[in-house]
């Protein structure tokens, strides 16, 4: 796995220990901080950033962790706190990805999201897709990243390496743009 993210609680992030335990562990397992995913709710983001998670998450980003902005559109996020926090890649919330296949608002809010994202020079990664359209409808929006049902249910990690070779098998070679035609 190239990367980890992890969930933190407000009270996890503020710890005034939290971003020095992390360096620790980090050194400890031999792990290249940008393994390491911190994802935080907008509401974290929001706050003041004179607190101790403003803090973490600041001394975590110069660290070379990555930080995730989750359930995006469902807080009260301004771009400024996602300049000031360095994040990465806003993920964004399942209230927005439900029936975007079937739904033309929902698609228009996702593209809005997504246009935002990439003017800002952020990544975008839709949460909660269940179906194989809402999936479709996703790429075609320009939405590189997805994570729900469609793509797997929740499994121990002892059957991950073979779901992993099965999906890779079941996707085989993905067809090319080349030239304004698919190869």
């Amino acid at each position: 796995m190239p990367c980890v993210a992890v969930n933190f609680t407000a009270e996890e992030l503020r710890n005034p220990k939290l971003a020095e335990k992390i360096r620790w562990d980090l050194d400890r397992f031999d792990l290249s901080p940008d393994r390491l995913t911190i994802e935080v709710l907008e509401t974290i983001v929001a706050g003041s950033p004179e607190d101790a998670a403003a803090r973490n998450l600041a001394a975590l980003a110069k660290l070379g962790c990555r930080i995730d902005l989750d359930d995006f559109g469902t807080g009260h996020a301004s771009i400024t706190a996602i300049r000031r926090f360095t994040i990465e890649r806003i993920k964004i919330d399942r209230s927005f990805i439900s029936r975007v296949d079937k739904d033309q608002e929902q698609q228009r809010m996702v593209s809005a999201i997504q246009t935002m994202a990439e003017r800002l020079g952020l990544e975008t990664l839709a949460e909660g897709v269940e179906t194989s359209g809402e999936h479709a409808m996703l790429g075609q929006l320009g939405c590189a990243h997805v994570q729900g049902f469609a793509i797997a249910r929740p499994m121990p990690f002892d059957d991950t390496l073979a779901w992993l070779t099965q999906h890779n098998t079941k996707l085989g070679t993905l067809p090319q743009i080349r030239g304004g035609t698919a190869i």
